[in-house]
């Protein structure tokens, strides 16, 4: 037997309710507005309350008969609860307890039954529950509507639904300055957050499995400080610290790219810059001669080539002497001959 409370105009904290002896909390999915500023269940108070080995159980009210809007009200209301739920880091496998918070008669029940159907579209039949006085309770879970019960005191006229998960007695109790109801839960699984099958596991089988999930969601399940925070402010766990590198991976991929081509740019600068110190590095001219390397290079051009003409001119030493030999060595031949 565990003994919990459920609040809705502030937040006690985890510290002090398991100071007061108590281990569970229901909590609203809903907002309260103004006058109930606690009721809402938020990520970072679901976190303070893992934190401290506080289980989370889950509910949804708006209104007091707000069940009387059917099957359609259950839908609506039915996602706008997972997605709480979800939010706050609870599992889309736990039930949410559904509230007639009110003396239903049993003409009420067939727009209740509808509710609870619309909800079961959304939820799985599985995880449907349904808050009330004896009645209602009883009859919805005669029906099939609603596989879980928490019921209250109040309307039930000291009626025992002995198929109830939780029952919410009458006794209330003031827990770190907020008024709190009591609640006792009669089954070993009443929906909380963090139960698991002990059944299907050994002790050995749920340690480990326990570790495995203190390792992906850190300490008390609220996120590890060495990963960092999310936008949010909470802790990552170790999935959010996966995406959140895979995500400055792809950054840095983007980062390495740009600098590949400012690489690419300065290799090419530098080639140029190379060519040019090759050049100047050449054999140079002192100053002043320097000043004229240039015209004297291109004088010293036209003299090599003027060079290389000179032995075709006529009129010049050496020009036809091959010729003139044979001549004369004609004409000798000759006046031997005669």
């Amino acid at each position: 037997m565990r003994f919990g409370l459920d609040y809705a105009a502030a937040r006690p904290g985890g510290a002090a309710i398991r100071a007061a002896g108590f281990d569970f909390v229901v909590r609203y999915l809903s907002h309260g507005g103004p006058t109930l500023p606690g009721k809402l269940l938020t990520p970072a108070e679901a976190d303070e309350l893992r934190a401290h080995g506080v289980s989370i159980v889950s509910n949804w009210e708006t209104t007091a008969a707000r069940m009387l809007d059917g099957y359609g009200a259950g839908v609506v209301d039915a996602r706008a609860g997972l997605a709480q739920v979800l939010r706050c880091g609870g599992r889309e496998d736990r039930p949410i307890y559904f509230s007639a918070d009110f003396d239903a008669t049993p003409q009420d029940q067939q727009p209740i039954n509808a509710y609870l159907d619309g909800a079961a579209t959304v939820l799985g039949r599985a995880n449907v529950g349904i808050y009330g006085g004896y009645w209602p309770v009883s009859r919805a879970l005669d029906s099939g509507s609603a596989t879980w019960a928490w019921q209250t005191d109040a309307w039930s006229g000291g009626n025992v639904e002995t198929r109830r998960n939780i029952h919410q007695t009458l006794r209330q109790q003031i827990v770190g300055g907020v008024v709190c109801d009591v609640n006792v839960a009669e089954t070993t699984d009443f929906g909380q957050w963090d139960f698991i099958q002990e059944a299907d596991v050994t002790p050995e089988q749920e340690a480990v499995l326990r570790d495995i999930q203190i390792q992906l969601r850190g300490p008390g399940l609220s996120g590890w400080p060495q990963l960092g925070t999310d936008a949010e402010g909470r802790n990552r766990t170790l999935v959010d610290g996966v995406a959140a590198a895979l995500a400055r991976i792809g950054e840095l991929e983007d980062e390495v790219g740009e600098l590949r081509t400012e690489i690419s740019e300065l290799e090419a600068t530098t080639a140029d810059l190379t060519e040019q110190v090759q050049r100047l590095s050449g054999r140079n001219w002192p100053w002043p001669l320097s000043l004229i390397e240039g015209p004297a290079a291109l004088v010293g051009e036209q003299l090599a080539r003027l060079e290389s003409k000179l032995p075709d001119l006529p009129g010049l030493p050496g020009h036809g002497a091959g010729t003139r030999d044979t001549s004369d060595s004609g004409a000798l031949e000759s006046r031997s001959t005669r």
